[in-house]
């Protein structure tokens, strides 16, 4: 469409890719830039986007094109890229999850806040439908008032993921260093389930006291962790979380006891369990359902909602107060386990 936000993209592997793929459904976007420091992976996907990849990113955001940029880089690059983004006065989609430290994360917020931009977090399992039907059940008081809340992340992830990726598009160590992943397993997978959990309940981490350790080889973050966490209104949460689980599949799971039910989502799935202890809208109690939750892509709706955004000027369904309450929990939990006590937060 010709009003469509016109979208650059800076680091081109795996996310990025999966990104521009779903903006094909977004007829409010349309890639027009690309970036990477690695030429041939900005031209591979120009050439699927119709695009212009660009050699550097001072090029692209040179490009009158470009109201509005999503980056996808290593962690320890969010933050000072999505601030150079926001002093050239675009719009920014950065991922998760969005930056190393509470401070960064507040100066990004005051810098869009400051020259009226949309800044938002690609948090995107949230818009999953299982989440979203999850969502509504639970803020609808099919559950009852929340009790308990348990976070499962179990991952048997390659060896060769910390130098590789999911997508195996570009060879870098960077996820297995501290320094610039700023944490392993919790921060790269249970912080998606954190953010769910905030969506469907409403619920803020008050307190958390956990553990880490590193038990591959070659890597200085963790791919093993738990933790006790307290929520708001007298809640207990946990988290158990490893990356090299053998045989694991289908193991990120949230599981959420209310005082007249129980739900369980399985996101990647797309599995909604639940158990009621009263009938509710429709739904009968004192057996196991699994509720119809409908179709949809967690990326396009992401995408759609920072589009809206972005368009009307208004505070993304995801920005910044949110993604910095998922990082704010898991700081928390690092520094728990090197200090060995209960953080408050």
């Amino acid at each position: 469409m010709s009003d469509a936000l016109g979208l650059g993209i800076v680091g081109c592997g795996g996310a990025a890719a999966d990104v521009c793929r779903a903006v094909a459904g977004v007829p409010e976007l349309s890639v027009v830039a690309l970036h990477d420091r690695d030429l041939a992976l900005a031209e591979d996907l120009a050439r699927t986007t119709g695009g212009q990849a660009y050699a550097t990113l001072e090029e692209l955001l040179a490009a009158d094109a470009v109201q509005a940029v999503y980056i996808a880089l290593p962690h320890d690059l969010l933050a000072l890229i999505a601030m150079q983004v926001l002093e050239s006065g675009r719009h920014v989609l950065v991922e998760k999850p969005m930056a190393l430290s509470l401070a960064d994360a507040d100066a990004l917020g005051q810098l869009a806040a400051a020259r009226g931009l949309t800044i938002g977090v690609f948090f995107e399992m949230r818009f999953a439908p299982v989440a979203m039907a999850a969502a509504r059940l639970v803020q609808g008081g099919a559950i009852g008032e929340v009790r308990a809340i348990r976070i499962r992340t179990l991952i048997d992830k390659s060896p060769d993921y910390w130098t590789i990726g999911l997508s195996g598009r570009s060879l870098s160590p960077w996820r297995g260093q501290s320094a610039r992943a700023g944490g392993g397993v919790v921060l790269m997978n249970t912080s998606h389930q954190l953010d769910m959990v905030s969506a469907i309940t409403g619920l803020s981490v008050t307190r958390v006291m956990g553990s880490i350790e590193t038990t591959t080889p070659g890597i200085d973050v963790e791919d093993t962790a738990a933790a006790v966490l307290t929520y708001g209104h007298g809640v207990i949460g946990s988290i158990v979380a490893g990356a090299h689980v053998p045989g694991a599949a289908d193991g990120e799971i949230i599981e959420i006891d209310g005082v007249l039910g129980h739900l369980e989502l399985e996101a990647y799935a797309g599995v909604l369990r639940v158990f009621l202890r009263r009938p509710f809208e429709g739904l009968p109690s004192a057996q196991w359902l699994e509720p119809e939750v409908g179709d949809g892509d967690a990326l396009v709706g992401a995408l759609a909602a920072f589009a809206a955004a972005a368009r009307d000027g208004t505070r993304p369904i995801v920005g910044v107060p949110e993604a910095r309450q998922a990082l704010a929990t898991i700081l928390g939990l690092y520094r728990s386990s090197a200090e060995g006590r209960v953080i408050d937060l």
